[in-house]
């Protein structure tokens, strides 16, 4: 049954009406803040998650505050939703990747089942019997030797004579060997042990000859049950003296007397006490000064304790840990898991478990993460793998009939990687799901069944259906905004290239961090460089590990004119609510003063100060300056509901009173980019920010909205922005005054159009003398930067090579 979608008319929305074709592959394109997000996240997912809640018993619901419904009028055929994000709820520092792709599962039970485990002081391999192992042993003994078998008895027997006494009677015993001599019931009541001494029950006494082995196997399960770790045996040859030996049911090095009892899946498990490092508790790091991490030197980074970490797997001869396979890259691992020694008793039993495993790294390989490691924390990973793990864990887990909702998954991929995980979501939908994506990715698009065009502005400018239909009907389609740039009928902006015949260049030298293979890193000073190739090959290591630290360091040939290097990636701005866009590009700065300056701020002694969030005096106290209050969820994510003392204007009501043009500050900071741009024209220094912000696309954010809640293409472009309202043409060729701007993926999230807003920016950073590096796998911006230099040829360790560097072809 198809998604029928009526009056949707959440945050921007404008009464929205539409069909979405149930097991497609759908995608929502529009520019941002169009209502694409709204429509996928705020509507399908959060009704979705709605329903669910109401499923559950009416106790269950009352731990719950109840999410409020969205506003829509119906909607019809809505499956289960799973919205994979791309970022993780906050306190999960133990999550790795293993974890959310559940293959840790799987590995867990494997080494439970069939690890050998080793001494963790010595190595030494240890040892145990079976009770059909014990049974063969006792029965190989020679014809006519005498067998005594004994179970210990616990060290308090014979505290109390008569009730002990009694106890072993009515289960048909007779005999118990106290300190070697073996005494009838009768003669230990009459003569109860002393405190100290060992006590054996004597569980049967057998001559071995033909017929006796199931005898022999009964009493030797009787002896197990009564102490299940090891079974003790008198052995008396024919015309012999009777000699004690021990059989062992659980691991034990008979040398240094080290044991361990059966292994489970708990203990290979860094989030089980019985199995995390008990110094770093399973996080694999520990404090190493103020706000400093190392790691862990107990565990190496593993996770586990030293038990756990001494249990190996056989890989045809090579023995590993669960640790050491875990810090193999996933290629590693698939290769390896063919060579898997499995004793023919388990092969029967441990093919499910293994072959989910290799269904699950299959995936990750299909999804271009085979580079990564098991153990990789997932808080490490970009929005973009940590997405596509996911979606591996999703496409190993088999379900059907749900409704997958994805964030760009196209972010960070390179086009030979897009093409694989265009399979994956293929591979998705035909097992009966419904796929839904917010991508601009043309190659994605391309393979789409179903597009969705929401506009035609952003803000209270879009929220409409502009278009729906196949790719093909959008290329024909001359009212579409998307069609036009599908259909090549628009295209991005070119200007002429820098001449780099008379550029001057930094230049970093044997680069060898991670697989980088003694790379040679040139970069023109003064244009506009990206930097491109498949994941994994070496490009956030070169510049965030070589470039960026060597730079600090002065290491770099020709930095001279760069004053400082700075990083604008797709980080969150701030983890405090009371961050907004207005605090992060400096814009509240500016207007603070410009409150303090009016006449009642005067008149009452209101400092600047008095206009900050972070600061009491002027802020609502009840909320903090955030504007909402906290409601905790329990096992769900919290909610939040706006304040009830300041209604969401963040400040107190004397603050509220002094007023600019009509505006108190939270009426101010509540406009859109858009709206404050002509509201603050007469300032100079809050117009240039505004004007920055609405050159990069972003007239549509409110300025007062928490930084927490935007994309990572809108921290990104916040952040630009800051810089790019600071620009002017180049002035001098005086050196030390301009800096080296070091673009993430800056294209993530954005339509086409705004990318052309993102390049008409660059260019003018780069005409401000600004050199400008992107590291970026867009087409469309690769085929009009200045330089560009691809690394490769592949992941891990087939990349860490310069495999092209020039003018882009």
């Amino acid at each position: 049954m198809d998604i029928r979608i009526t009056g949707a008319s959440q945050n921007t929305l404008r009464h929205v009406n539409l069909t979405l074709p149930a097991g497609k592959l759908i995608a929502l394109m529009g520019p941002s803040g169009s209502g694409k997000s709204t429509l996928a996240y705020d509507t399908l997912f959060a009704e979705s998650r709605r329903r669910f809640l109401d499923c559950l018993s009416a106790g269950a619901r009352r731990l719950l505050a109840r999410p409020e419904k969205p506003h829509v009028e119906s909607i019809e055929g809505l499956p289960p939703a799973l919205c994979l994000e791309q970022h993780l709820p906050g306190g999960q520092s133990r999550t790795v990747l293993g974890s959310l792709t559940e293959t840790l599962d799987y590995l867990r039970i494997l080494y439970a089942a069939i690890g050998v485990p080793h001494d963790p002081v010595t190595g030494a391999r240890l040892t145990r019997l079976s009770p059909e192992e014990i049974c063969t042993a006792l029965l190989m003994l020679p014809e006519n030797t005498r067998l005594t078998l004994l179970a210990p008895l616990s060290p308090a027997f014979g505290q109390n004579p008569e009730s002990d006494i009694l106890m072993l009677r009515k289960q048909g015993y007779l005999r118990v060997r106290v300190a070697g001599e073996i005494l009838e019931l009768d003669d230990l009541e009459a003569a109860p042990p002393a405190e100290g001494q060992v006590c054996e029950l004597v569980v049967d006494r057998i001559v071995l000859r033909e017929g006796v082995d199931s005898r022999v196997a009964d009493s030797v399960q009787a002896a197990l049950r009564l102490w299940p770790d090891e079974l003790r045996a008198l052995v008396q040859p024919r015309g012999g003296e009777a000699e004690l030996q021990c059989f062992h049911t659980r691991y034990r090095n008979a040398e240094t007397g080290f044991s361990l009892p059966d292994l489970t899946p708990g203990l290979f498990s860094h989030y089980s006490p019985h199995g995390a490092c008990p110094e770093c508790n399973g996080l694999g790091t520990v404090e190493a000064g103020k706000d400093e991490l190392k790691i862990c030197p107990a565990c190496r980074g593993m996770r586990l304790n030293p038990t756990a970490l001494a249990v190996t797997l056989d890989f045809a001869g090579r023995e590993l840990s669960l640790g050491a396979f875990c810090e193999l890259s996933v290629q590693e691992n698939r290769a390896l898991l063919e060579q898997l020694v499995v004793p023919p008793v388990y092969r029967e039993a441990l093919q499910p478990p293994l072959g989910s495993l290799k269904q699950r790294l299959d995936c990750l390989l299909e999804l271009g993460l085979g580079y990564l490691t098991l153990s990789r924390a997932a808080n490490s990973l970009s929005g973009g793998e940590l997405q596509r793990a996911r979606l591996a864990g999703q496409i190993g887990g088999g379900l059907s009939g749900v409704l997958y909702i994805l964030d760009e998954p196209t972010i960070g991929l390179h086009p030979r990687e897009t093409e694989r995980l265009i399979t994956a979501l293929l591979r998705l939908r035909d097992k009966g799901n419904t796929i839904l994506v917010v991508e601009h990715d043309p190659q994605l698009l391309q393979a789409c069944d179903w597009l969705v065009e929401m506009g035609p502005g952003s803000g209270p400018a879009g929220g409409e259906v502009l278009a729906e239909g196949s790719y093909e009907d959008f290329l024909k389609n001359a009212d579409s905004p998307t069609g036009a740039w599908l259909s090549g009928r628009r295209e991005l902006p070119t200007v002429e290239r820098r001449n780099l015949a008379a550029a001057r260049w930094l230049v970093l030298r044997h680069a060898k961090a991670r697989n980088l293979r003694d790379v040679e890193f040139r970069l023109p000073l003064g244009a506009f460089t990206c930097l491109s190739g498949p994941g994994g090959s070496g490009k956030s290591t070169l510049v965030h590990e070589c470039l960026l630290p060597a730079l600090k360091a002065g290491q770099v040939e020709g930095a001279g004119e760069i004053v400082r290097a700075v990083l604008v990636d797709q980080s969150p701005l701030g983890s405090s609510p009371r961050s907004t866009p207005a605090t992060a590009t400096g814009l509240l700065d500016a207007l603070r003063p410009l409150y303090a300056a009016l006449p009642l701020s005067r008149q009452r002694g209101y400092t600047a100060a008095r206009f900050s969030l972070n600061t009491r005096g002027g802020r609502c106290e009840r909320c903090g300056g955030t504007g909402r209050l906290q409601v905790d969820m329990n096992f769900l994510a919290d909610l939040y509901t706006e304040c009830d003392a300041c209604h969401g204007a963040r400040y107190n009501r004397e603050t509220l009173e002094v007023t600019w043009r009509g505006k108190s500050i939270a009426q101010a900071l509540a406009q859109t980019v858009d709206e404050a741009v002509e509201f603050f024209a007469p300032v100079p220094q809050a117009a240039a920010i505004l004007k920055a912000l609405q050159e990069l696309g972003l007239g549509y954010l409110p300025l007062d909205r928490p930084v927490t809640t935007l994309s990572g293409g809108e921290s990104q472009r916040v952040k630009l922005a800051s810089y790019l309202a600071k620009a002017a043409p180049k002035r001098s060729s005086r050196p030390g005054e301009h800096l080296l701007l070091v673009l993430d993926e800056p294209s993530t999230g954005l339509h086409f159009g705004e990318l052309d807003m993102l390049l008409r920016a660059i260019y003018r950073l780069r005409a401000a003398g600004h050199t400008i590096l992107c590291i970026e796998h867009n087409q469309g911006i690769l085929s009009r930067a200045d330089y560009l230099v691809e690394l490769g040829p592949g992941s891990g360790a087939e990349g860490g090579r310069i495999t092209f560097a020039g003018e882009p072809v």
